[in-house]
């Protein structure tokens, strides 16, 4: 996991929201932790935490952003404009949609099977599970 939050858009173009962390209710844990990803979802909306949040503390999730990096499903391939799917279990992002993966936004660079992480347009608010019928 890379040390900081890597995006190619400035502070003012994310958007954010303030929450309190309820621990295993939502998921929230300690990011810095080998091993863990750093995206959430918190009610229906996903993003990044910008920092480690206790339990019963306040935390800040990065729901919009246009171009950041996010960790993918290993051997996963991404070309450029193909829709991102969080999957809710792993909390990485796939190329495809499984039953339960939300929608969260397109891959803004191409990303290979042995990359950890693709570069996404995230819109963690509009979250959706996608109609495959």
């Amino acid at each position: 996991m890379p040390n900081a939050l890597r995006t190619a858009t400035p502070m003012a173009d994310w958007r954010t929201f303030k929450f309190t962390s309820h621990g295993a209710k939502d998921g929230i844990k300690d990011a810095s932790a080998a091993g863990t990803s750093f995206l959430y979802m918190i009610e229906d909306t996903v993003g990044v935490l910008l920092e480690t949040v206790a339990d019963h503390d306040e935390g800040v999730l990065l729901y919009h952003a246009e171009k950041i990096m996010v960790p993918k499903l290993a051997n996963s391939v991404f070309e450029v404009g193909m829709r991102v799917y969080y999957d809710l279990v792993a909390r990485t992002v796939t190329p495809w949609a499984d039953s339960a993966d939300l929608w969260i936004g397109i891959a803004t660079e191409p990303a290979v099977a042995a990359d950890e992480y693709v570069e996404i347009d995230l819109c963690g608010n509009k979250a959706e599970v996608e109609n495959n019928l």
